[in-house]
């Protein structure tokens, strides 16, 4: 395992390429989806419940980034599967900066990326989905971070991360907040490492 991701008291598992796990957890989305282009991916998680969709939903995240999205130049990809429904959506991670960044945070945090569902390749579920985005951000102070969302939040020992996602076409309504724990350090342990290199590299 190589992140736990919290949401509405529920947890979330990802599993790095190559484990027992991943293969495991690729073969059960093959089955329902026919084959995938899992060569790519970093990892995959186990399914999660999301409210705003209701449904279970397993993620990935590429470690190659799929030349059709290039014109967004996303900072990361991942793909969306939506078990019930039998939806496929990519999922872009766009570098953004607390100049830039429009949604809403708590005071002290930094904005990193802004996360959003396309469903490019016309795969199964035709809905417009880019009205629900995820702020991504860090922030050193975890009791801010719960005041400011109201809820009690998972914290890991090396490292926190934070997610709420807005309707932007209700007044960036709160739909949802997640947090990324890290026990110790690994891939996706240093989310601020990846938004310097970009800030760098724009």
């Amino acid at each position: 395992m190589i992140e736990e991701m919290y949401a509405d008291g529920i947890r979330r598992e990802a599993f790095d390429y190559g484990s027992d796990e991943f293969v495991s957890a690729v073969s059960n989305i093959e089955q329902q989806f026919g084959p995938q282009p899992s060569h790519m991916w970093r990892s995959i998680s186990t399914p999660h419940y999301n409210s705003i969709y209701d449904d279970q939903i397993v993620s990935t995240v590429n470690m190659i980034r799929p030349t059709h999205l290039d014109s967004l130049n996303p900072s990361a990809v991942g793909r969306k599967f939506f078990l019930t429904k039998g939806w496929v959506y990519d999922k872009v991670y766009l570098f953004t900066t607390d100049e830039e960044c429009e949604l809403p945070y708590p005071e002290g945090a930094k904005p990193l990326f802004i996360g959003q569902m396309l469903n490019v390749y016309g795969q199964p579920g035709d809905e417009d989905l880019t009205q629900y985005q995820c702020l991504y951000f860090m922030c050193e102070d975890h009791a801010a971070v719960e005041q400011w969302s109201g809820k009690t939040l998972e914290q890991g020992s090396y490292n926190t991360f934070y997610s709420t996602t807005f309707d932007t076409a209700d007044n960036n309504r709160v739909l949802r907040m997640k947090s990324y724990v890290y026990s110790e350090p690994g891939p996706f342990t240093d989310w601020d490492v990846i938004w310097d290199w970009t800030a760098n590299n724009r």
